[in-house]
């Protein structure tokens, strides 16, 4: 009988009720403010991509010859990647396309860019945009 009163006493307590659930409510809480923070980062890298297309498209709109040329489109390549660096946001040149027909207007493009490149979880660093820009030629006749 002595025994089944301690045994009482011990399980009527709530001494480390608090402990537990906060054991339990602390990882659930990091991930939620972790996916924000990586969500958020991403919006912001898609903002800074589209940007950044923009920026060269418009570049490449204002340009004395044919933007088509091997020259220029390095120069629009360089322009999207120096917009892309200013904010923080590394755009590889190889995947940013200058596109024809470069008589009437310019495309600047990407494709498979990675969004999640940072994120590894759930897999989500395999999951990739592709965005276009175009901007009408101001010399095209």
């Amino acid at each position: 009988m002595v025994m089944r009163t301690r045994w009482r006493r011990f399980w009527s307590r709530r001494d480390g009720s608090a402990v537990t659930e906060f054991a339990l409510v602390v990882p659930m809480f990091f991930l939620v403010v972790y996916a924000v923070m990586a969500f958020g980062r991403a919006y912001q890298r898609l903002n800074v991509l589209t940007g950044a297309l923009r920026e060269g498209a418009r570049f490449g709109s204002t340009l004395g010859t044919s933007p088509c040329s091997a020259g220029n489109r390095t120069l629009i390549r360089g322009r999207v990647r120096s917009y892309g660096t200013a904010f923080g946001v590394t755009i590889d040149t190889a995947q940013v396309a200058v596109t024809s027909p470069c008589t009437a207007d310019v495309r600047v493009g990407v494709s498979n860019y990675a969004l999640f490149a940072d994120l590894t979880l759930f897999g989500l660093d395999t999951r990739t945009v592709t965005r276009t820009a175009i901007f009408r030629y101001e010399l095209a006749p």
